[in-house]
């Protein structure tokens, strides 16, 4: 038996693997020309931000886009775009990240959670057909972790019931479905390029329409409620949203690397789920489940742990040994939603309210789940597979020796904390 290093053992890699986001001199360079030109703000002609527009509209193939401060205020704008109101029901998947479903309340609307495909982690269309009412306004399908939901079916859903698809892109930048862009599939799509995005300026998002007028409202909403290239006339409520030029410049450099990147992590990920899935009780999210995904945004890297294979230790012990042994995993308890805080206290109700169809499979995902890549903070999956080599050996080393896990955490369950008295 070998001692984890969790436990005053060596660990198995001692050398950091690639940051995440990436950056170079390229991005030096752009703020500086942002810096001299003393524009550092605000929407205007000629601008970063109308660059970067339009360099990504290209990309996605798509016609309209304004870029905002961040993916919720994008989502928040969209919302609001498509009319939805206080006390409007839309539905989202139980399994995302909160902002999701709290864009929706802090409009005063109500999200309504429908439960996830068991395989690809995104929402179920069976379980969205269940969740609309006469109530649903519109419905949020999220690309989790790079995977695209199922459009088909959720695009014929939406059109029997006539309810517009808002497209959460947070996670899946340059992934296609059907050889289509995710962004382009729905009524809007959202990015974000916070710092653990596909592309990343520190925070930042946009939103995407093939709808020329929605566009217009978009872009307004976004800027005080005022028309686009118009400075004094503000003919409805809007918000500040906007992005800073040095934001833009970053964005606009990140861009070109994109689908370089993307083709690294592809075939990092490729490896590590090859070698990975014969690890007894460890199962791979596959990128080649659905023939209709042309390519996967790789995000992240999911594995689903299997419990009773690792000696039945909990998620979060093997992700703290993973860490320990210099494999950097996502280290945060994942939550359903309706499991957050903000949902399931019963004070919060009176600002929060919020309905649940189904959560059973997104609360088991929640406790089985490890996450590798840009999710845990790290570019790891742009390393050649001589790097990765030991990621499989620190999954392999734990996997051998969790009885140590399970030991230390008998002891903790068993140890009792002495009282004052």
């Amino acid at each position: 038996m070998t001692t984890l290093a969790l436990f005053g053992g060596p660990p198995i890699r001692t050398r950091a693997f690639q940051a995440w986001p990436q950056s170079d001199q390229a991005e030096l360079g752009a703020l500086a020309g942002v810096l001299a030109s003393r524009r550092w703000g605000g929407v205007h002609s000629g601008s970063q931000g109308e660059a970067f527009e339009r360099a990504l509209g290209e990309y996605l193939d798509v016609p309209h886009m304004a870029v905002v401060s961040s993916g919720t205020a994008g989502l928040m704008i969209a919302l609001r775009a498509l009319s939805v109101q206080a006390g409007d029901e839309v539905v989202v998947p139980a399994m995302t990240y909160v902002a999701t479903a709290t864009a929706v309340s802090v409009l005063g609307g109500v999200p309504v959670f429908a439960d996830i495909d068991a395989a690809t982690h995104t929402i179920d269309p069976s379980s969205v057909e269940a969740a609309i009412s006469e109530k649903t306004k519109a419905i949020i399908a999220v690309h989790l972790g790079g995977h695209p939901a199922d459009m088909d079916r959720l695009g014929l859903i939406a059109e029997e019931r006539g309810v517009p698809i808002i497209e959460d892109c947070a996670q899946s930048l340059g992934a296609t479905w059907k050889g289509a862009h995710t962004g382009s599939l729905g009524r809007v799509g959202v990015f974000s390029f916070a710092n653990t995005k596909n592309i990343s300026a520190g925070e930042g998002g946009a939103v995407v329409t093939q709808d020329g007028e929605l566009a217009a409202r978009i872009a307004s909403l976004r800027d005080h409620g005022r028309p686009l290239g118009v400075t004094g006339h503000h003919p409805e409520l809007g918000w500040n949203l906007r992005l800073s030029e040095f934001q833009s410049a970053i964005l606009g450099v990140q861009l070109e690397r994109l689908d370089c990147q993307l083709a690294a992590k592809t075939k990092g990920a490729a490896f590590l789920t090859s070698v990975l899935s014969s690890v007894p009780g460890l199962r791979p999210v596959p990128a080649n489940l659905d023939p209709r995904v042309t390519r996967h945004g790789r995000f992240s890297l999911a594995f689903t742990i299997d419990a009773e294979a690792f000696s039945n230790i909990s998620t979060s012990s093997f992700r703290s040994a993973l860490r320990a042994e210099g494999i950097p995993v996502g280290l945060r308890d994942l939550i359903a939603c309706p499991d957050e805080p903000i949902y399931a206290d019963g004070a919060a109700q009176d600002y929060a309210h919020s309905r649940t169809v189904s959560c059973t499979r997104a609360r088991a995902a929640c406790t089985r789940l490890a996450l590798f890549g840009q999710a845990a903070g790290s570019g790891m999956l742009l390393e050649d597979p001589s790097e990765l080599a030991d990621v499989v050996r620190a999954v392999e080393k734990v996997h051998d020796n969790c009885g140590q896990l399970r030991e230390a955490e008998y002891q903790r369950a068993t140890t009792r904390v002495p009282s004052d008295s």
